[in-house]
């Protein structure tokens, strides 16, 4: 396997740090390494200059964006100029903060040699999530039929003991897309701006081929936003970009459904301003409306 290494980061510079030492230290190289930037204001620019100007392990290549486009936005540029880099075949995808063991690529190809009939029918790769020895299984998921509708469900823990198995979304955390396929399925939806990119882009690129996950591909990763107490601009994306996804790609009663088990959960935590906040999240995601919210811009907290 020819794999490159596509990041995002903003405003992580000792986690980007931390990030990219893996990726040079890896036992197998990676063909290039490109970080987009995301106009960061605490010195990644400089940092990177000279990161670029160093020599390394592979190509260093930075694309510094003139305005924080999320991480939606930040894939999309990385994505674009990986799928006509023809010096690798397959595209590793990460967060700034995701730090994969020193063999993860190996073992991505250790596995493809060993599975050839896998691997020809292969769209993605993904490896496994951990923070502190937990399994992030949230961002291995994949649809279940209900008779209320389509749900995504994330894939018992149970299941990562396995050599391999079959999924339906991913994170865009260790996961390895083949670069045809993306030229096929197309580039991350840069209207999202953050969250659900990466679950609404594996549905596309699932149209293509399996997505297999392989746990011995591990990726430690510490997840920034959990859907919990208080609220933030983060719960309106996170909820309206799932509806959009439904809505467009699934039928309706499945994305009334999933719209509703968010209002749920916001109910039940009280918070007025919460239930306010993802109301209109639903709401706008059924009207299909995708991009920067005039009031929940990035930093927006009640």
């Amino acid at each position: 396997m020819k794999i490159g290494v596509v990041i995002v980061t903003y405003n992580r510079i000792e986690e980007l740090k931390k990030s990219l030492a893996c990726y040079e230290e890896q036992t197998k190289k990676p063909e290039y390494i490109i970080v987009v930037d995301n106009c960061s204001t605490d010195g990644t620019d400089a940092f990177l200059k000279i990161w670029q100007s160093e020599q390394g392990v592979c190509n260093r290549i930075v694309i510094p964006l003139d305005e924080n486009m999320g991480g939606a936005g930040g894939f999309y540029h990385g994505m674009k100029m990986a799928q006509d880099m023809e010096c690798a075949d397959w595209v590793w995808v990460a967060d700034d903060d995701a730090l994969p063991e020193k063999n993860a690529l190996e073992m991505a190809e250790h596995f493809s040699n060993k599975h050839p009939d896998i691997m020809n029918e292969a769209a993605a790769l993904c490896g496994m999530c951990e923070y502190e020895g937990r399994i992030a299984s949230v961002q291995r998921n994949r649809f279940v039929k209900t008779v209320f509708g389509t749900q995504d469900m994330p894939v018992p823990k149970s299941e990562f003991s396995k050599e391999y198995f079959y999924i339906d979304l991913y994170s865009f955390v260790g996961t390895i897309i083949r670069r045809e396929v993306i030229q096929k399925a197309g580039l991350p939806r840069k209207d999202f701006f953050i969250y659900q990119d990466d679950f609404e882009h594996s549905v596309r690129v699932g149209k293509y081929g399996k997505i297999v996950c392989v746990p011995s591909i591990l990726i430690h990763h510490k997840d920034n936003y959990l859907y919990g107490d208080g609220v933030t601009w983060r719960d309106y994306y996170a909820t309206r970009n799932v509806v959009v996804m439904y809505r467009e790609h699934l039928d309706k009663k499945s994305a009334w459904l999933r719209g509703f088990r968010r209002i749920l959960v916001a109910y039940s935590s009280f918070d007025k301003k919460k239930i306010e906040v993802i109301k209109e999240a639903v709401k706008d995601g059924k009207m299909g409306k995708t991009g920067i919210h005039p009031v929940y811009r990035p930093g927006w907290k009640a």
